[in-house]
C-alpha cells in the first residue's frame, strides 16, 4: 500500500453515481451494483478491496464506526472505462425478527445500508485499496477455476471483464478454459447472469455453473 494511499485515519472521498438492485424480486434480500466516482489519481487493480467509512458514531463505543471492506467488482478501468470510477457489489444486512418475521432496524448492518439508500451525489468516505491483483497461470493455457457464493463473485467479475471484455493483452495471451461456479439460494439471486451469459455466447469464456442451495 503506498504512503499516499488514503487510509482510515485519512480517508478519500469518493461521489456515488449510480446504484441498482441486481436480483429479482422473489429473491431474498437486497443485492446492489454501486458506482462510485474516485477522486483523482486514487487506483486499484482487479482482485483488491476498497474500504468504506459508514458517516455517524456507533452508540456502543462513542467513536466512528469502523470501515467496511468490500471487494472491487469493476476492472481498473471502472464499469464507466474512463478509470476513475469503481464499482462494489453490497448486499444489505439485515436481520428478521423469527416470531415476528419483520426487519429489526436495530440490528441492520450500518455500512451495507448506507450504501444501498445513498442517492446519486452522496460523498462517501473511502480508503485503499488494499490486497493483491488476480493473476493468470504462469502457463496461459491453464484452465482457471472460479468459485463463489452471492455477492463473493464480485472479484470474479472484475477478473473476467479484464480477461474476456477489454481489449487487454491477457485476454489476448489466455487460451485456457474459465470455470465460474456461483451458489445462490434462488435462481433469481443469480449475480451479473446476463453478462457472464453474453460472454458465454460469444464464446469469451468456457463454463459457467450456477449452484441453488
Amino acid at each position: 500500500l503506498p504512503p499516499t494511499s488514503p487510509n482510515p485515519n485519512n480517508p478519500a472521498t469518493a461521489t456515488l453515481l449510480a446504484r441498482t438492485r441486481i436480483i429479482s424480486d422473489d429473491a431474498p434480500g437486497d443485492i446492489q451494483h454501486i458506482i462510485l466516482r474516485l477522486p483523482e489519481g486514487m487506483h486499484y487493480v482487479e482482485g483488491q478491496s476498497l474500504s468504506v467509512l459508514p458517516p455517524g458514531v456507533d452508540a456502543k463505543t462513542n467513536k466512528k464506526y469502523s470501515p467496511r471492506l468490500y471487494s472491487i467488482a469493476s476492472t481498473r478501468y471502472g464499469d464507466v472505462l474512463d478509470g476513475n470510477t469503481i464499482s462494489l457489489c453490497v448486499r444489505r444486512a439485515e436481520y428478521y425478527d423469527p416470531a415476528t418475521g419483520a426487519v429489526d432496524p436495530a440490528k441492520k448492518g450500518v455500512c451495507s445500508n448506507y450504501l444501498c439508500d445513498a442517492m446519486p451525489g452522496t460523498q462517501v468516505s473511502v480508503a485503499g485499496p488494499v490486497g493483491k491483483t488476480m493473476l493468470l497461470p504462469s502457463d496461459s493455457n491453464d484452465d482457471v477455476i472460479m468459485i463463489a457464493t452471492g455477492t463473493g463473485v464480485a472479484p470474479f467479475r472484475g477478473f473476467m471483464h479484464r480477461l474476456f471484455m477489454e481489449d487487454t493483452v491477457a485476454r489476448h495471451m489466455f487460451g485456457g478454459t474459465a470455470w465460474l461456479v456461483l451458489g445462490v439460494p434462488t435462481s433469481g439471486g443469480l449475480l451479473y447472469k446476463q453478462e457472464f451469459d453474453a460472454m458465454l455466447q460469444n464464446g469469451e469464456f468456457g463454463t459457467e455453473c450456477f449452484v441453488l442451495s
